[in-house]
């Protein structure tokens, strides 16, 4: 295995599943909030950060994986 598929495969298992649980926990506690599910309700801005969380782990393993798979432009030969 190249390193390219490994660097990839690692920052995969690492950040994909950071966000997931960013986002699942921000999910409980807008379900707490809203009434669907019980528990006792935590303060808006902590939701609020969770679900920024996510979104920037999201972010983060889009541009570390366009970093990794990246390729330099092909040198055009002069026709000489």
């Amino acid at each position: 295995m190249t390193s390219k598929p490994l660097l990839a495969v690692l920052t995969s298992v690492l950040l994909l599943p950071a966000s997931c649980a960013c986002g699942y926990s921000a999910n409980r506690m807008q379900g707490v909030r809203m009434g669907s599910e019980g528990g006792a309700a935590s303060p808006l801005w902590a939701e609020n950060l969770l679900w920024i969380g996510a979104l920037a782990l999201i972010l983060v393993w889009a541009r570390q994986v366009s970093k990794i798979y990246r390729t330099e432009p092909a040198v055009k030969e002069t026709g000489e």
